[in-house]
């Protein structure tokens, strides 16, 4: 008798371990299904939005080419401006702060 209760719980413990590792292994394969699906959803997400990338790269390429260029334009314009000094314009300040002195000082 004592053999049988043995052989009964024996048998008892060992398809509670089977059981719990085929839950196991159930759990385990609903996870990498899921993870599965997850990648293949990521992977769609990225095909879908490739597009948007490139023509977001290449604005940004011809963003930085009219930044440079604009820098070269105002390179030149402060070289163009340093060359003129405009002296009409300085002669017509002169005269009319000269013109304003002279208004001041008579009455």
């Amino acid at each position: 008798e004592h053999m049988d209760q043995l052989q009964r719980e024996s048998a008892t413990l060992l398809a509670t371990y089977q059981h719990s590792d085929l839950e196991g292994v159930q759990k385990v394969e609903r996870s990498m299904t899921e993870i599965t699906q997850l990648l293949s959803r990521f992977t769609d997400l990225i095909t879908e939005q490739q597009e948007d990338i490139f023509m977001i790269h290449d604005q940004a390429i011809k963003s930085k080419e009219n930044v440079d260029k604009g820098q070269d334009q105002l390179v030149d314009a402060v070289a163009r401006g340093k060359k003129s000094t405009h002296p009409m314009a300085t002669f017509i300040v002169f005269a009319a702060v000269l013109l304003l002195l002279f208004n001041w000082i008579t009455p």
